[in-house]
């Protein structure tokens, strides 16, 4: 849809056009709570207040650079990820497959530990497409997305059944011998 049936008229751009890059922050100092932390490796915990709410792509900072993530709800990122907010409607899953289909580990900018940069991030160019497109994209994929989401309830949900019975099980409190399978 964007490489193969690229319109000519497209805008040659940069990922500023669509995005602000914004830097994750310190999650310590907060309780836990209901609003997931996102690490370079995903959810590392639960805090009490959210640093951004919507749609976002998260890019590491420092460390793995390769491990992109899309995140729609509210969340908060730590300091080693970028955290990006959105200057048009529809685009946010366009930059994570853009950005996500990038080598971000060959444009490291550190020495001794792998290290990203907003002008980095800010200069990558990329060809926008128009609006009318970017939406026939996001009808496409969004049931997707919705589905993946779902999907992601129902395993912490079934994680917490397994969680609350396997005990239960193994202590013999819950015998299950007289249920036929």
């Amino acid at each position: 849809m964007f490489i193969t049936n690229r319109n000519p008229n497209w805008k040659n751009g940069v990922l500023s056009d669509l995005v602000t890059v914004r830097y994750g922050k310190d999650h310590k100092k907060f309780e836990d709570g209901i609003y997931p932390v996102y690490g370079s490796g995903g959810i590392i915990r639960y805090i009490e207040k959210p640093l951004y709410i919507g749609e976002s792509v998260l890019i590491p900072r420092k460390g793995t650079l390769n491990n992109v993530m899309y995140v729609n709800g509210a969340f908060w990122s730590v300091d080693t990820m970028f955290y990006t907010e959105m200057l048009h409607s529809n685009v946010a899953k366009f930059v994570y497959h853009f950005v996500k289909s990038k080598n971000l580990a060959s444009m490291n900018a550190g020495s001794a530990v792998p290290s990203m940069t907003t002008n980095i991030l800010n200069a990558m160019q990329l060809y926008i497409p128009d609006n009318e497109t970017l939406s026939t994209f996001e009808k496409i994929v969004s049931p997707m997305y919705s589905q993946m989401q779902e999907n992601e309830e129902q395993s912490k949900r079934l994680a917490n059944l397994r969680d609350t019975l396997l005990p239960r099980l193994m202590s013999g409190e819950l015998d299950v011998s007289s249920i036929d399978f």
